[in-house]
């Protein structure tokens, strides 16, 4: 249940920095990245005799993986033009909890446009 709650909350921080022109990856892809980022530093650093721990290790995880996922400035989507800022721009305009779509139907726009937003909508073979 906790972790049901904190995922949430991940993924909506994530859609937030989405929405502002801030990741440098999907929003699916940065959800992962932290998560795993989180997950090997609290491994790591539980499986270090605390004599050998080095807070540094730390500091330098989170750096790399802010880095990987964010922009040193944002996006300003009218700058940007095509299908695939299109798609960027109205996947992270998309609420979660939109009645007008089925959940199947809102899992299939996602994919699309997650589709979209990374190949900037070059037909597939």
């Amino acid at each position: 249940m906790a972790h049901r709650a904190g995922l949430e909350i991940l993924h909506g921080r994530v859609h937030r920095l989405a929405a502002g022109g801030w990741l440098r990856v999907d929003e699916e892809l940065a959800a992962q990245i932290i998560q795993a980022t989180g997950r090997g530093a609290v491994i790591t650093w539980h499986s270090t005799p605390a004599e050998r721990r080095n807070p540094a290790l730390l500091t330098v995880l989170r750096e790399a993986m802010v880095a990987a996922v964010t922009r040193a400035e944002p996006t300003v989507p009218a700058a940007e033009s095509g299908p695939a800022a299109a798609a960027r721009a109205l996947r992270a305009a998309l609420p979660d909890d939109a009645e007008v779509l089925s959940d199947a139907e809102q899992r299939l726009l996602r994919e699309w446009l997650t589709r979209l937003a990374a190949d900037g909508g070059a037909p597939h073979a």
